[in-house]
């Protein structure tokens, strides 16, 4: 008869426990995006939060950072959220604040950026990026993990050794998510021994992908020799320390895209061998 008790007190537990997952009220949902402010003191913007909720928007905190003065103000009125700034930012670096907000039952969190003077696009998170691709010489430079890395002297090297392929190579990466991309710079190699950086790829197209299988070209560059630098010199080989430490690429327009495809068509080298030191990915802002 015990037994039968603590079944039955067993099974109403788990049928409270049911019921009570079903019916808890309906919260809402609270979404507030990044807000960017300018370089320049008295800057200021205002962002709406995406909510379904009625009550306003209550700032609870703000962290700008252990030993940062304080360099904005914020202010809400409903669901809008203004920032102005106090300070200039006169650093060669953006700089960020962490803005806690209260809305219903909600607790959030949302970014304010300031720019630093002239910044017009702000680097895509890599960290968790991964590539694959035809050709690449593990051994030498790092592999496809060195092109997310600001570490120069670590690179994707192409295979050299064994059945290596052919022209063209290409690489594929996988960004995690879908982004909207304004910019792509390709670093070179850098040699810390004598200052050179590599020129070794002359030609190379990037394409875009939503899904791995349909890619769209959205920009690449050209890069030859005999080459004038900027003060006039002429570098007649890959390797210098004049030629530039990346190249830019800046599409017609923003690109959508999960995935990058890298193609190099033709290089500096007799023997075709090159490489790249990083890859990165930037937003407009």
């Amino acid at each position: 008869m015990k037994k039968i008790s603590y079944l039955l007190l067993l099974l109403l537990a788990f049928v409270y426990a049911g019921c009570a997952d079903t019916e808890q009220p309906y919260v809402g949902y609270v979404v507030i995006e990044r807000a960017v402010v300018e370089a320049e003191a008295s800057s200021t913007t205002t962002i709406t939060a995406d909510t379904d909720i009625d009550s306003p928007i209550e700032i609870k905190s703000i962290d700008f950072g252990e030993g940062v003065d304080e360099w904005c103000t914020i202010t809400t009125k409903g669901k809008e959220i203004t920032v102005t700034t106090t300070q200039a930012n006169t650093s060669s670096n953006y700089r960020t604040a962490t803005v806690n907000v209260k809305c219903g039952y909600w607790l959030k969190s949302f970014q304010v950026l300031q720019k630093y003077a002239g910044q017009e696009y702000l680097q895509y998170d890599w960290t968790r990026w991964t590539a694959t691709g035809n050709s690449v010489e593990s051994s030498d430079g790092g592999g496809y993990a060195s092109l997310f890395s600001e570490d120069r002297t670590t690179y994707w090297h192409s295979q050299y050794n064994g059945d290596a392929p052919s022209l063209p190579y290409w690489i594929v990466v996988d960004m995690q998510e879908e982004l909207e991309i304004a910019k792509f710079d390709i670093g070179r190699r850098y040699y810390a021994g004598n200052g050179n950086n590599y020129g070794s790829v002359k030609t190379l197209k990037l394409y875009a992908s939503t899904d791995n299988e349909t890619f769209t070209e959205v920009g690449g560059f050209t890069f030859t020799f005999p080459w004038t630098a900027p003060d006039g010199t002429v570098v007649e080989g890959p390797n210098s320390p004049l030629i530039p430490a990346y190249e830019e690429i800046v599409p017609a327009e923003p690109v959508k895209a999960r995935y990058m495809k890298i193609e190099i068509t033709e290089t500096n080298t007799s023997n075709n061998a090159c490489q790249i030191a990083y890859f990165k990915a930037y937003e407009k802002i």
